[in-house]
């Protein structure tokens, strides 16, 4: 199978591109630029060498048809976006981008019959807790979105329904939280990484929203689940809430001052602002997808990653 993944180059395209490689795939990135930056803390330079890249604008329609047409795609895997405060900052080009730019991927593949599209959404879409009177956020609960971000993705999710409902184009949407890992660079939630990456490297760091308790969701679990929703059968629902484990900030501030008690990073209160309590039973009851990693996991295993890259001079 041939795929095309947009915004390959970023954290999650990075990983999602070593998945499918290390499965036998062939990879087609479509993005702005050729910046091996994010890649080259994932992936070996035997895999960069395997990947097919196509420079270009989510928002130019042609030139992905182009890149469809000439390349024999299968699947499509589309990550391209801008998020929060780039979209809180500038709201038309924030449509342009998140929404017209999925939409663009959608019409594509509906016009070459492509057999699966994954694409990005968020938990965003989603409100405050008082919205949800505290409980868990279902899978189908009504959207409240409090970013610009997720009011795009909000609006995404329904232009899947109505190409799958009108054309029977098969997409799968997947609402990510607070993703972690090596290569998390950008984002909102990129918070969680940058502490690790603090302590990895012996940098200081205030830790924001030391007073809320998130979604912790390690990058290689959210890559897995990609490839698993490109792969397994049609399914009845078009967009999943995805989640890994609800610990506290400080739980991992504290995890990470408990390895390394030098570290000099610090918590600051406050809180996010959405819910992170997300209900995942149709994913897994659909997709059979389960998080792997816990918290200490993760952490472990991205701080051990950030100081091989260290010793490497991949990063300083």
């Amino acid at each position: 199978m041939t795929y095309l993944v947009t915004g390959g180059f970023g954290c999650i395209g990075s990983y999602v591109i070593r998945d499918l490689l290390e499965a036998g795939e062939q990879v087609v990135v479509y993005d702005l630029t050729y910046d091996l930056t994010i890649p080259n803390m994932v992936l070996n330079e035997d895999q960069i060498n395997q990947i097919i890249f196509v420079g270009g604008d989510i928002v130019d329609l042609p030139n992905i048809l182009q890149t469809i047409k000439k390349n024999n795609i299968d699947r499509i895997i589309h990550l391209a976006s801008w998020q929060v405060p780039a979209c809180q900052a500038n709201p038309p080009l924030a449509l342009k981008i998140v929404s017209e730019g999925t939409i663009n991927i959608f019409e594509a593949a509906r016009i070459f019959g492509i057999e699966r599209t994954v694409w990005a959404s968020t938990v965003g879409v989603f409100g405050s807790p008082d919205d949800y009177n505290h409980q868990q956020v279902k899978n189908d609960s009504p959207h409240f979105p409090k970013f610009i971000y997720g009011a795009c993705k909000s609006l995404n999710e329904r232009y899947a329904e109505h190409y799958f409902d009108e054309y029977g184009l098969d997409t799968i949407g997947l609402r990510f939280t607070a993703v972690y890992g090596v290569g998390r660079t950008r984002g909102a939630t990129s918070f969680t990484t940058k502490m690790i990456e603090a302590v990895a490297l012996g940098k200081t760091y205030e830790v924001p929203f030391g007073d809320d308790a998130v979604d912790w969701q390690y990058v290689e679990d959210v890559s897995r689940s990609i490839v698993m929703s490109a792969i397994c059968p049609t399914t009845k629902t078009r967009a999943f809430n995805v989640r890994g484990g609800i610990r506290g900030v400080k739980e991992g501030f504290d995890y990470l001052k408990a390895i390394d008690p030098k570290a000099n990073i610090s918590l600051e209160p406050g809180l996010f602002g959405i819910s992170w309590d997300y209900d995942a039973s149709a994913i897994a009851e659909e997709i059979g997808f389960v998080q792997d990693y816990t918290m200490e996991k993760g952490i472990d295993k991205t701080l051990d990653r950030f100081r091989q890259l260290q010793k490497e001079g991949v990063v300083s």
